[in-house]
């Protein structure tokens, strides 16, 4: 993990949950709660979010949703999806719509609640990583390319100069 802390939202219309969650996580993260799928929205806004974990079971809008919403606007956030009714419809949805990359069901043991989370922000700084070299690499190909242009310009520039005046072996 990196010296500072990953930045966890937690998004659940039962706010017991919301204090469980930042209670047993909050030596190792930095826990934000949000009660609604609008106020987990306007924290993405405002803060830099590294993992989301929300409830599927919510007013208003289903924690899919609100998933999938996330990754529209924030796709380096690491999704995670949690619920006390594990149907397979969500488990789907989840996957395929809010690319979820962990569903976990309730009441979770605080154990696996930590080791997922741990994981999820693994995940946050491999991506992190990888776009990182893939900005490096890509900049290095721009780079590489100004070169090769140069180099086929001074080639053409070469041709045109030892064009051969005379016929065959200079006669």
């Amino acid at each position: 993990m990196s010296k500072s802390k990953h930045c966890l939202l937690i998004v659940d219309d039962e706010p017991n949950v919301c204090d469980s969650v930042h209670d047993l996580l909050r030596r190792e993260f930095r826990v934000l709660k949000a009660h609604s799928a609008d106020e987990g929205y306007r924290l993405m806004q405002e803060e830099e979010v590294h993992i989301v974990m929300s409830d599927q079971r919510m007013p208003q809008i289903t924690g899919v949703e609100l998933l999938t919403r996330l990754k529209a606007r924030y796709p380096q956030a690491v999704r995670m999806l949690f619920t006390g009714f594990a149907d397979l419809e969500s488990v789907i949805a989840a996957i395929n719509q809010g690319h979820v990359f962990q569903f976990i069901r309730k009441p979770w043991q605080p154990e696996e609640l930590l080791e997922a989370v741990r994981q999820a922000a693994a995940e946050y700084d491999r991506l992190e990583q990888s776009a990182r070299e893939r900005d490096l690499l890509l900049n290095e190909i721009d780079g590489l390319k100004g070169r090769v242009s140069c180099l086929e310009s001074l080639v053409d520039r070469l041709k045109d100069r030892d064009v051969p005046a005379a016929g065959p072996l200079g006669a």
